[in-house]
């Protein structure tokens, strides 16, 4: 008698893409999420009231798609990440989600190699994220993992890579990839997403990996299954790519890092009840312990280190530490 190997049929997956002033990518967005070999997705683009032309190059892209897993939401203002993001959940009750960027673009297994990763009896974590390339306006690859160059067609190839890292706990040292690597359980996102959108208009992906990392772990995916575009505008990796440790951005990070881990922090104790009821009072307990020390230090080191630099009155320090924070696993 010949066996047969089970089938369960496998849960639709929520889709957010985001735009602001990003007409000239944000259709190649729109098409890769189409071409996604996992076929039952529900999509919602949402553009934050860009000023170009976005919006009509979104209307045009989805008319030549005639894709009914689609729809569109023209937001009225300017609410930034977080609030584009919250307007796009509010279509969506899918049990995961996923959020790409209108400059960014997934290769056509992003999807099924994270619900792959999540649909396992080993450890359900919270959230997956995954490595990525980095190319420029043009989609020429700038930096990314190890590929095979073809020279005659002129094209990279990336080898699979199945590798994945559980990480079940949080650390100071640990650090994700940006909003287009990710994808959460929806459960877990209606647990942590912030109550206000202005209080992170940017940084959302911080955010959500941090609280989600305290509160039920994540695995990393060690594939680059998107691309990461840095074409000169990006509202935070506006630097160039100069190798080695190179900082992505000319922000702060210091300063940045240290604003959503307070906020982080501040919304654990505001929701310590459903927190509690969720993952159980000892896991909350232990994980805000944990926080609350780095956080300490964190800013005990911030102090320490402003102070250098007033003494050494230059500003290459910072980029040296963005340089460790991004180039090494950011």
């Amino acid at each position: 008698m010949l066996s047969t190997t089970p089938e369960v049929k496998l849960p639709p997956v929520g889709v957010v893409i985001t735009s602001y002033n990003c007409e000239a990518y944000i259709a190649q967005a729109i098409e890769s999420v189409a071409r996604q070999s996992v076929r039952n997705l529900d999509v919602v683009v949402v553009d934050d009231a860009s000023q170009d032309r976005t919006v009509e190059v979104i209307e045009e892209a989805l008319a030549r798609l005639k894709d009914r897993r689609f729809r569109f939401v023209a937001m009225p203002s300017n609410l930034g990440q977080t609030g584009a993001v919250r307007r796009g959940l509010g279509e969506l009750d899918t049990p995961f989600v996923c959020f790409l960027d209108g400059d960014d673009i997934w290769h056509e297994t992003f999807v099924e190699r994270h619900l792959a990763t999540h649909l396992n009896t080993d450890f359900p974590v919270g959230f997956t994220y995954c490595d990525s390339h980095v190319i420029n306006g043009d989609g020429e690859l700038l930096a990314g993992t190890a590929w095979t160059i073809d020279g005659a067609r002129g094209v990279a190839s990336f080898p699979l890579k199945p590798a994945l890292t559980l990480h079940a706990e949080w650390s100071s040292a640990w650090s994700c990839n940006s909003m287009a690597s990710l994808m959460f359980r929806r459960s877990l996102v209606d647990l942590i997403f912030p109550e206000s959108d202005e209080s992170l208009r940017l940084y959302l992906d911080h955010y959500l990996t941090t609280f989600g990392m305290l509160v039920a772990g994540g695995i990393a995916i060690h594939e680059s299954l998107y691309a990461y575009r840095m074409h000169g505008k990006n509202s935070h990796s506006q630097a160039s790519v100069v190798g080695g440790t190179f900082a992505t951005s000319r922000n702060d990070w210091q300063a940045i890092n240290r604003d959503v881990l307070q906020l982080v922090h501040r919304e654990m104790l505001a929701r310590r009840d459903e927190l509690c009821t969720a993952v159980g009072a000892g896991h909350f307990t232990h994980s805000l312990a944990l926080f609350a020390t780095a956080l300490t230090e964190i800013n005990a080191g911030t102090s320490k280190e402003e102070v250098v630099e007033e003494n050494q009155q230059d500003t290459g320090g910072v980029l040296v530490r963005l340089g460790k924070l991004f180039g090494n696993s950011r």
